[in-house]
Parts: C-alpha cells; structure tokens; sequence
C-alpha cells in the first residue's frame, strides 16, 4: 500500500511537470492571434557584463539574452558614458523586434532583413532596412575605442558586426514570426509527450525495481535473522558442542546470502540510475524549450550560465556514481565466479560483496571531491588554494586522528591480502566468532552467546582464520600396551578409509589419511595419531564422527583403549579456533 500510495505521488509529480511547460507558455500567448508579445528593454538599469580591456572598458550587447557584440569606451571616461550607449543600442534592437499589433508578426521581414554599413564621415555605421522600410534603422556606430579596444581597423571590425548582427537579429524575427511560434509549442507539446511515456516506462521499471529490491532485502534480513537466532537458541540448548555446526552454517549462508546482498546492491544501482537519467532528461528538455522563444531565452541562458553548469556537473556526478556503483557490482559478480576450484569459487563470493562495499564508498568520495573542485571553478574560486587549503585540513585531520588512519589502512591490508570476510570463523586476540560486519575501519564478530564484538583494525596484532580454504584434524588414539598394536593401526586406517568414501562424508573429507601412526609409547597406554585434510570448518564433526567409528570399531575387533601418558594436547591461545 505505501509503494502504490509513492507511486502514484511519483506519477502525479512527473504529469504535472510534464504538461506545466506547455501549458504556461501557451496561456502566456494573447488570445487572438496566439503570438508573444514584444517584451521592451528597460529604460534605465546598471549595465552588467562589463569588462576591462586595457584601457577600455566593454560592455555586451545582447539579443535575447545572448552578446551578440561588445562595444567599447575608456575605462576614464568620455563623452558618451557606456552605459548610455547600450541603452541606445539595445533599443534599436528593441525596435527592430518590435510586433506589429495589426498585423500579429514582427515589424521587420526576417527574410528582407539586411544590415548594412554606412559611413558618415570618418565613423562607419550600421543600419537596418527591409522591403517595408525604406528608412534605415541606426543601430550602433563604430568608433575608434571600439577598434582600438578589440585592435581592428574601423572598416574590418564594422563588417565582423555586421556579419554578427545579420544573423542574430534574423534568428530573432524568425522565432517572433506567429507560424514559427506554433511551430514551437507544437514540438514542446511533441517533446513532452514522448518524454511523458519515457518517464512512464522508466517509472514502471522502477516499480518493478522497488518490488525486487523489497524481496531481496526481505531475503537477506530473513536469513541473517534466521542464523542470529539459531546461534543463540541452538548454544543455549545445546552448550558448547553446537558451535561447530553453527560455524559450518553461517558459512555456508554467508556463502548464499552473498549473491542476494549483489543483487540487492545491483537494484538499487539501477533505481538510482533510473532516477537520475529521468531528471537529466526533463533538464535538457526544458532548456531546450525555453531557448525556442523569445521570452523564455534569457531564462535559458541563465540556466546554462554558471548556475546551471553547476545544476548540470552535480546531476552528472549522481549518474555517474550510480554507473559506477552498477559497474562495481557487476565486476563483483565476475569475481565472484571465478577460480578453477569450487573452494576459490566459494571464497570469491565471500570477498565480493566486501570488496564492492569499500570501493563503493571510495568511488562516492572522489566524485564528490571531483564535483567541489569544479563547481568551485565555476564560482571563479581559484582551485588550487582550496586543493592547498584542503591538504593542510586533511594533514591536521591526519594528526588528530591518527588511530582511525591506522584503523583504515589496517583495513585496507585485511581487504587486499584476504584475511577474513564476512562468513569467516576466527580468533582474534581473546574473542572468537563468526564475522558479521567488515568494514575499512572495524570487524564485528558474533560469538556462540550472540554477543556482537567490535573490535578495531587498528588494535588487531593477530588473527587466527578457521575458514580458509581447509582445515585438518590432528587425531589421537591411545590403546592398552597388552592390545595388538598391528591390528590397532590397521583398524583405525580402515576406519578412516571407509569414512572418507562414505556419501555422507564425502565432501567434508577433501583427502583420506595423510598418515597413520604411533605418537608415543608408555606403561599405561600406546597414542596412535592420524592427520586428516578436511573442508572448511568441517573438521569439528569429522573429529566427532571418527571418535565414534573408532570406539565401535576397536569394540568390535576386542581392541582395549589406553591412557594418554601426557594427556591431550592443549592448544596455545592462538592455536586453534575450536574451543572444544
């Protein structure tokens, strides 16, 4: 209910923006002829844009918001201020774009239009004239600052704003024309409703996304629920014993769990980027509206401007993260196939969704890094004082907190040399349990009492990994010096063999006996030790499940047991994971 309810919030938001464009523009034209009217030039205003230029002063004049020329004056001062001039100019242009209101269209031909150069003493001069208008309409005169500020001959540079003139002022008419107008509307109206289905197929994906990425998530959570709670109840009422089971789980869940944790990643990828892309989209779209007409170009231009250059670096710095993000998750899913054997296989799954994790979030800081420095650039803010400032704030940051440096490099090296990920059963310091969380600057562990550990890279010196890629049972046996010791060893090898070809034990054994022999020999007692490869965290129930063939199997053959001289090996703290 609550994903329809934003559905249908998200559909109702992109209808409206959809058709609120064309219907503005559309209301905004007058009734009767459905024309833009002409939008006259102030009168009066500060002039923008200036710029200085040696010893002149330049100011653009613009037609429909875009410069078109500059002219100049002296930065001292002259006769005619160059705020006066403009003005001049940019009403001569105004009257040139001027709407007849009798005849709905402008009152100058776009296609009669023609610019032309004039001379009037020693001072060329530009002038408009069309097939209506046998008078010329003055525009603008060159005068010696003006060539002498953009260092041209008078006649060179009269002929460049000529050129210039000509072509933007013709553009202008033809977009004021009332057929070029419709014209208009009709392709926003065309751009809206193509862009409308767009959205709504890109929509509909997006739903089907929210779905996958719901089950997915509710898939994930469910089994990691499931392992927190069968660890829990199942060391409670079981002790200590269970915990060689549970450890054998978790990792083979972690191993299952880790294809959904990737695609859960991967939709969400592709629902940001969804998102993105719709909102690139729409921005091109109305920008390119908004320069069809007249009214609305300035507008344009602004957005195109340095605010909407920034607008446009920060949408793109969304895309191409969630690209990015798409990329890296599509490269885990690659690693996490590969190996020549199912073991490497296994472990890859078990790095992937770690690896991806950290890059993830080190792709995020350099493209918004990336996306400060230039959106920096275009506020005119000098890049490299903020790169030197930052360096000095990061070295100060780097001092202060030198131990969360340590943590993260010490978790870069776990990451690069594969010491654990998330699944594995190890031993760290005075605490063992399965890892549940990694990241650059922690690993979290959960013990047999479902206690949640936090330990920092920083403070660990030593770890002690029960998961990777095998395991071995380092077996002892003592019999009676009375028993037949021939007959022993024989029993125990047959025993081991059968086991290892057993069905059941197949693929938890990877090798049978390495080797078979007598440890020790003493009065009370003979200890024949065995060595036996095995899978990962498999080797606690295949110490179990020979205990029990060995004690049946000399039972039978009338094989008395003896007593270990120096008793059971006692494993250094760093030995072995197995509590047991």
């Amino acid at each position: 209910m609550l994903l329809r309810s934003a559905a249908c919030r998200t559909f109702r938001y992109f209808f409206i923006h959809v058709f609120g464009l064309a219907i503005f523009i559309w209301a905004a034209l007058p009734a009767s002829a459905q024309v833009l009217p002409n939008v006259p030039i102030p009168s009066s205003g500060p002039v923008t844009g200036l710029r200085q230029q040696g010893l002149y002063v330049t100011a653009p004049v613009t037609v429909d918001g875009q410069t078109v020329i500059r002219i100049a004056a002296p930065a001292s001062g002259g006769a005619l201020p160059i705020d006066t001039r403009v003005l001049l100019v940019q009403n001569a242009i105004n009257q040139i774009l001027a709407i007849d209101p009798d005849r709905n269209t402008t009152l100058y031909d776009p296609h009669s239009l023609k610019i032309n150069i004039t001379r009037e003493g020693s001072q060329y001069a530009l002038e408009a004239r069309d097939d209506r208008h046998s008078a010329g309409v003055a525009i603008v005169t060159v005068t010696s600052n003006d060539a002498n500020a953009f260092g041209l001959k008078d006649e060179d540079l009269a002929a460049q704003w000529q050129t210039q003139l000509q072509s933007a002022l013709k553009t202008a008419l033809v977009k004021r024309q009332p057929q070029a107008i419709r014209n208009n509307i009709f392709r926003v109206v065309r751009v809206a409703v193509v862009l409308a289905i767009v959205t709504a197929a890109l929509f509909v994906l997006w739903l089907v996304l929210q779905r996958a990425i719901a089950r997915t998530k509710k898939r994930v959570e469910e089994r990691q629920e499931s392992l927190a709670r069968g660890t829990i109840d199942t060391a409670a009422a079981h002790g200590g014993g269970a915990a060689h089971d549970l450890r054998r789980r978790a990792l083979a869940l972690g191993v299952r769990a880790a294809a959904p944790e990737q695609r859960l990643r991967r939709y969400r990828a592709y629902s940001s980027g969804l998102v993105w892309l719709c909102i690139v989209l729409w921005a091109v779209a109305i920008t390119w509206a908004l320069f069809l007409f007249p009214q609305t170009t300035p507008t344009a231009q602004f957005i195109v401007g340095a605010t909407g250059r920034i607008i446009f670096v920060w949408l793109v710095a969304g895309l191409l993260d969630r690209l990015l993000e798409l990329a890296i998750v599509r490269f885990a899913d690659a690693y996490a196939h590969r190996g020549a054997t199912s073991e490497d296989r296994a472990r890859h799954t078990l790095r992937a969704p770690t690896i991806s994790t950290a890059v993830g979030g080190f792709k995020t800081v350099v493209i918004l890094f990336v996306a400060v420095l230039v959106t920096l650039g275009q506020l005119n803010i000098p890049i490299a004082s903020v790169v030197t400032i930052g360096g000095i704030a990061a070295l100060a940051v780097g001092f202060a907190a030198q131990t969360l440096v340590k943590d993260v490099l010490n978790g870069l090296l776990v990451l690069i040399e594969d010491q654990y990920v998330v699944g594995d059963f190890v031993m760290i310091g005075d605490y063992n349990g399965i890892v549940e969380n990694l990241t650059l600057r922690m690993v979290q562990l959960r013990d047999l009492r479902g206690y949640l550990i936090t330990i920092p890279h920083s403070s660990v010196t030593q770890v002690v990994n029960g998961s990777r890629n095998w395991a071995r049972v380092d077996y002892r046996i003592a019999i009676d010096p009375s028993a037949d010791l021939k007959k022993a060893v024989e029993t125990l090898r047959a025993t081991l063999d059968a086991m290892a070809h057993d069905r059941d034990w197949r693929t938890s054994i990877l090798e049978p006996a390495e080797w078979v022999g007598v440890e020790r020999v003493a009065n009370n007692g003979v200890v024949l030790r065995v060595s036996i490869r095995t899978a990962p965290l498999r080797q606690f129930d295949v110490r179990r499940e020979i205990n029990e063939r060995v004690f049946i199997a000399y039972k039978d053959a009338g094989i008395a047991l003896g007593v270990d001289p120096l008793g059971p090996p006692v494993p250094s703290p760093q030995g072995s994971p197995d509590p047991v």
